[in-house]
């Protein structure tokens, strides 16, 4: 049986690096140096905010102080970069200090109550994949956003000229000795919590998406084999039998999401003990197993609550970012493409510009992966041999299939469904904006 694991342990390390999560350094040092610990946390926290805020200051002050000089690239690279830095200062008091509650109980709740393997049966499914998936998909997910990042750092290196890696005023020389290295430092650390707070928000999202996804498996292979679990745990049913007209459904591409599903051999098969008096009706093994998986999907049902509950207002926001976001970053590209602006800078445009939409792509398509999912309860319980217990089962199956038969979507702001609709529609918009900024951009010449 798949062993119990913690679901979550790279993006909560994600979330540490941007001090979206406490670390809770008091509990990893000696009871008497434990105030230590919350004050050093605590000035962690004071700290990155500090760096984020100032560079956001420094570029609406930079389009404030170059409003009038017409120069529409430097004035869009300056929102560009203060949008990027408020949304980076949101997301943490977001997970850190307004939501802090709602996190911790949609993290324990998932990691303490789900399925590690679906019922006994002839076949069966367990989290091992699902987990392995969900880990492969954020280290990825998370080396792309620190390499953008690093991209930004890397450049002033190239030029050599003691550039700083983000173009903003400062009310000194900044080249100066020391001054210099301070600067750069803080830029660094900076860019480094804008990537980790990106792809903590929408990294965390998808880690959701995927181990519910992977919960839905469970159901799916638990529901595929009720009459297994029924004749496994009953002494009088002919397990051969049942296991030949199962067998010989036709197999069924993608049945399931991300897990691979196993082979029992039938003859290994053995019963379950329990507590309760021996029974050999079918009915009464049917309601209990029938009654899992029913139990199942409701806590599979509530997670996709919380989750939706937790997410929904940042979506609703996330959208009118990410149209801003696309459409300056474009503009910029394009802007320094005609300026003959160096390869380096171009390519990390580009990666910007790359980087958003894929984030967007991944809220959007993991949302549709959800509804997709919920609505497949019917087709799993289907693909059982049910008809050869038809009328003991029909009421219960009559009722399971009125319940799933409402697909789960989750939504930005309770308005906007998250699908693939929703991001064709959104890069329609930016890019519809980007032909707007080109032509005045166009008409100041």
């Amino acid at each position: 049986m798949s062993e119990r694991q913690d679901l979550f342990k790279y993006i909560r390390r994600t979330m540490y690096c941007a001090d979206m999560h406490p670390i809770h350094m008091e509990r990893q040092l000696p009871h008497f140096s434990r105030n230590l610990g919350i004050w050093l946390e605590f000035s962690f926290e004071i700290f990155l905010y500090f760096v984020t805020t100032h560079i956001a200051i420094l570029y609406i002050c930079t389009m404030y102080l170059n409003y009038q000089q017409g120069d529409l690239e430097l004035l869009v690279n300056s929102l560009m970069q203060t949008i990027i830095y408020l949304w980076t200062i949101v997301m943490k008091l977001y997970f850190r200090r307004w939501q802090p509650k709602s996190l911790k109980d949609l993290i324990d709740f998932i990691n303490f109550k789900y399925k590690t393997r679906s019922a006994i049966g002839f076949t069966y499914v367990t989290m091992d994949d699902t987990l392995a998936m969900s880990n492969k998909w954020i280290k990825w997910y998370l080396y792309s956003c620190y390499l953008c990042a690093i991209f930004w750092l890397i450049l002033p290196i190239t030029y050599g000229d003691r550039s700083l890696p983000l173009t903003c005023w400062y009310p000194f020389d900044y080249k100066q000795p020391v001054i210099y290295e301070i600067l750069y430092f803080l830029q660094s650390v900076g860019q480094i919590q804008v990537a980790a707070s990106f792809s903590a928000s929408s990294g965390f999202h998808m880690v959701l998406s995927i181990l519910i996804s992977g919960q839905y498996d469970i159901l799916f292979c638990s529901l595929k084999n009720i009459l297994a679990t029924v004749a496994i745990n009953r002494k009088n049913m002919d397990l051969s039998m049942l296991y030949e007209l199962q067998e010989s459904e036709a197999e069924e591409i993608n049945e399931y999401y991300c897990s691979k599903e196993i082979i029992c051999d039938v003859n290994t098969l053995i019963r379950h003990k329990t507590t309760y008096e021996e029974r050999h009706d079918f009915r009464y093994h049917f309601r209990n197993a029938f009654k899992n998986c029913a139990d199942h999907h409701r806590y599979i049902v509530e997670c996709l609550k919380k989750m939706d509950d937790f997410y929904s207002p940042i979506w609703f926001f996330k959208t009118g970012e990410v149209i801003f976001l696309m459409c300056l970053v474009a503009f910029v590209s394009v802007k320094s493409t005609t300026a003959n602006s160096s390869f380096m800078k171009i390519l990390s445009l580009g990666q910007y510009l790359l980087l958003v939409a894929v984030e967007m792509l991944v809220i959007c398509y993991f949302g549709e992966i959800i509804y997709m999912n919920s609505q497949r309860c019917g087709d799993a319980l289907l693909r059982s041999p049910w008809y050869i217990h038809i009328t003991e089962m029909q009421r219960d199956f009559m009722i399971f299939l009125q319940n799933t038969k409402k697909p789960v979507q989750l939504s930005a702001g309770k308005m906007y469904t998250l699908n693939i609709e929703l991001f064709k529609s959104i890069m329609t918009t930016a890019f519809s904006f980007l032909t707007f900024l080109q032509n005045m951009d166009e008409s100041n010449e």
